[in-house]
C-alpha cells in the first residue's frame, strides 16, 4: 500500500493521508488552503463593502436631492392660488375706484360676483363652507359663542344663527363656525 490516498471530508476539514495504512494529517496543505479561502473572502468581503458604501452614499444623495424639492415645492405650492388670488384683489380694486357707485344695487351686486369668485376659488382648492344653520351643534365644526333659550325641545343643541362662516379643507377644519345655539329650559 505504498500510493498515496486523499480522503477528503468537507472542505473547511484538514485534509488527511493513508500511507502504509497510517493516516496523517497534512497541515500545510490545509493551511494553504485555509490561507487562499480567507483572502478570497477578504477580497469578496471588501467587494461587497464597497457596494454597500456606494449604494449608502446614493440613498443619502437621493434624500438630499429630495429634501431640496420638497422645499422648492413647498415654497411655490401656492403660486396657482396666489395668482388667483390676486385676479380677485384686482377686481376688488376696481369696484372701489367707483365711489359713486358705491351703496348702489349695481355695485353691491359687483361685490357679490367678486365674492362668488373668492368661493369658487376656494372650492377649486378644496376648500368648503361648514354648514350650520339648523343643525345640530356639533364641536368639531361649530364654535359656540352665544346661547339662546328656545321654547322648542328639538331646537335645543342647535346652531340658531351663523355669526361667522366655518371653513374645511377637503376633510380638516381650517375654522370652524361661530354660531349661537339654541338652549331649552323646561319652565
Amino acid at each position: 500500500m505504498g500510493e498515496e490516498r486523499k480522503i477528503k471530508k468537507k472542505k473547511t476539514e484538514l485534509e488527511f493521508i493513508e500511507e502504509d495504512g497510517v493516516i496523517e494529517r497534512d497541515i500545510e496543505r490545509t493551511f494553504k488552503r485555509l490561507k487562499t479561502e480567507l483572502k478570497e473572502s477578504r477580497k469578496q468581503a471588501s467587494e461587497y463593502l464597497s457596494g454597500w458604501q456606494r449604494a449608502k452614499a446614493d440613498a443619502i444623495n437621493l434624500r438630499r436631492e429630495e429634501e431640496k424639492n420638497r422645499e422648492m415645492v413647498v415654497k411655490f405650492a401656492n403660486e396657482r392660488l396666489l395668482e388667483e388670488l390676486l385676479q380677485i384683489a384686482d377686481s376688488l380694486e376696481l369696484a372701489l375706484r367707483e365711489p359713486e357707485r358705491k351703496n348702489t344695487a349695481g355695485w353691491k351686486e359687483g361685490v357679490e360676483r367678486i365674492r362668488h369668485q373668492l368661493l369658487q376659488t376656494m372650492r377649486g382648492y378644496g376648500v368648503r363652507v361648514i354648514e350650520a344653520v339648523g343643525l345640530p351643534f356639533n364641536p368639531g365644526e361649530h364654535e359656540s359663542v352665544l346661547e339662546e333659550e328656545v321654547d322648542e325641545q328639538e331646537k335645543d343643541q342647535s346652531v340658531l344663527e351663523e355669526l361667522q362662516k366655518g371653513y374645511k379643507i377637503h376633510d380638516k377644519v381650517l375654522r370652524p363656525t361661530k354660531v349661537k345655539i339654541g338652549v331649552y329650559k323646561n319652565n
